[in-house]
């Protein structure tokens, strides 16, 4: 399953692994341990739900063809199916895990929530379920909640390093550098002991990040910094990551929140040359103050960034839901010509010069994919 985990530090333990689907014994027709991209993998499958009369076998059958659709990015379809599938068999953990991460995947938090919090219910000691409810959680602005979540996978698996890398990177969003350092800490003594290289260096990452969190200016201008420096200079303000940091924990407003990591994901990128990390402070960003257009655009402008047209094209589409904004129009018009639709792409590039002329939607449609062949 394509669990497109949007990286960040998070990203040593994404939320919505794909849950593991394995075909059931009596419905081999849409068995998901074979590849599911074939038109006569489909064909069957379509075909054996059309026929099933027993509920639970038909629900069955749609989980798989849910598995299917997730492989070939349709989200919709997969909802559709396992919304059926919970109809017939509402407390299958199988079908509300999976259903989680569909939503997670459309970052639709608060349902993906509503079902993990079910899964987690019927399913007390299953570290997974505690595991993506912490990922949907920290995209949703709940980082307390985050960190019990995190802190309570590492209790049902104590010899996991990633479990313990999770944790600490928990409590560095809450401000917690002691504890986050000690868990990096003691996560990457663990990692060399065994001789897992990519523990170790993920480990360092966490330390690193803790240290630029905490280095950041004395007194009250460090806050002030953040927020009258929305521009990063290596020079001017070389501990602008901290300084944000201090500003962000300190804010008394969810809006004031958004502004320090919006000033910090810039700073991420001029201070330090880390795009995961200045996407995951748009994206928390955006958790802190949902019904700013602006917000969704700077999310889909980083997403296009990393390559992510699918999820790119989706903020842009909420963006223009608040506001017709000339640069969600530009975005989503990049977004729609790398995703193949040219009319679209051409559409939105002209919309957007018409209440704005700009260079982003100038440069699609010069791209040469909309250029008409020559007769």
């Amino acid at each position: 399953m394509p669990g497109r985990y949007f990286k960040g530090l998070a990203a040593v333990c994404a939320m919505l692994a794909s849950a593991q689907m394995h075909a059931a014994p009596d419905a081999p027709a849409c068995a998901t341990n074979v590849d599911t991209k074939t038109p006569e993998w489909r064909t069957q499958c379509d075909a054996a739900i059309a026929g099933e009369t027993d509920i639970k076998r038909r629900a069955a059958l749609l989980f798989g063809r849910a598995y299917g659709a997730v492989e070939q990015y349709r989200f919709d379809d997969a909802i559709t199916d396992l919304n059926a599938a919970l109809l017939a068999d509402p407390d299958n953990p199988g079908y509300l895990r999976e259903r989680a991460y569909v939503h997670g995947e459309l970052t639709n938090l608060d349902q993906a929530l509503a079902d993990l919090d079910v899964f987690v219910r019927l399913k007390p000691d299953d570290a997974s379920g505690y595991r993506e409810r912490a990922y949907a959680r920290h995209y949703h602005g709940d980082l307390k909640g985050a960190y019990e979540d995190r802190a309570r996978v590492f209790a049902l698996e104590p010899e996991s390093l990633g479990a313990l890398l999770a944790r600490g990177d928990a409590a560095l969003w809450l401000g917690r550098y002691d504890d986050a350092k000690a868990d990096a800490t003691r996560a990457r003594a663990g990692a060399k002991l065994a001789g897992d290289e990519e523990t170790q260096n993920a480990a360092a990452d966490l330390l690193s990040h803790i240290a630029r969190w905490r280095d950041s200016t004395r007194g009250a201008e460090a806050v002030r910094n953040c927020k009258q420096d929305p521009q990063p200079d290596a020079g001017r303000t070389p501990k602008l990551i901290g300084d944000c940091s201090r500003a962000f924990l300190e804010a008394k407003t969810g809006v004031d929140r958004a502004d320090a990591l919006t000033t910090r994901s810039m700073a991420w990128l001029v201070l330090a040359s880390l795009q995961d990390n200045a996407t995951e402070d748009m994206r928390l960003a955006l958790a802190f103050d949902p019904g700013n257009a602006v917000r969704h655009i700077n999310v889909g402008y980083s997403f296009l960034s990393t390559n992510h047209s699918w999820a790119a094209k989706r903020e842009f589409d909420r963006a223009l839901a608040i506001d017709k904004h000339w640069l969600a129009l530009a975005g989503r018009a990049a977004a729609r010509l790398n995703l193949g639709d040219a009319e679209g792409a051409r559409a939105d590039a002209r919309a957007s010069n018409e209440l704005h002329p700009n260079e982003a939607a100038a440069g699609v449609l010069a791209d040469e994919r909309l250029q008409e062949p020559a007769k």
